[in-house]
């Protein structure tokens, strides 16, 4: 018994497009996570420069400070008489990184460092930009 094989000559094979699908989405949805991982804050900023850098510790309470005294801290914001409500309650021992804006005035600066001292916050630090080198 002879078998006979027919082979179509109609039009080209078309592959699954299935899995090129599967993997554009699992590309998309590792770029969407990879890239909100920084948490911003409830303003934005502009830091003074800086000629060097340093990695801050995980447990940093990042405080953000505005042009005209508002503080930020997480999704709270306030004036410097709210500051200690605002602190996270295991504040104590935990160093503290203040973001001021570049053309805020030293002396309000100054004012609430003062004012975490009261606190009992022992290490802080001013956060800077990297500056290039000019040439």
């Amino acid at each position: 018994m002879k078998r006979r094989i027919q082979i179509a000559q109609d039009g080209p094979v078309q592959e699954p497009m299935l899995p090129l699908i599967n993997i554009v989405f699992l590309l998309l949805i590792f770029f969407m996570i990879a890239g909100s991982l920084q948490k911003l804050g409830p303003f934005d900023v502009e830091p003074p420069a800086s000629q060097t850098a340093d990695a801050r510790p995980e447990d940093t309470i990042v405080i953000w400070f505005g042009t005209n005294g508002e503080i930020g801290i997480d999704d709270l914001t306030g004036g410097l008489d709210r500051l200690s409500s605002m602190l996270p309650a295991d504040y104590i021992g935990r160093p503290v990184e203040i973001r001021a804006d570049r053309e805020t005035e030293g002396a309000k600066v100054v004012t609430l460092l003062g004012r975490l001292q009261e606190l009992g916050v022992e290490k802080v630090q001013l956060m800077t930009a990297i500056e290039p080198e000019q040439q």
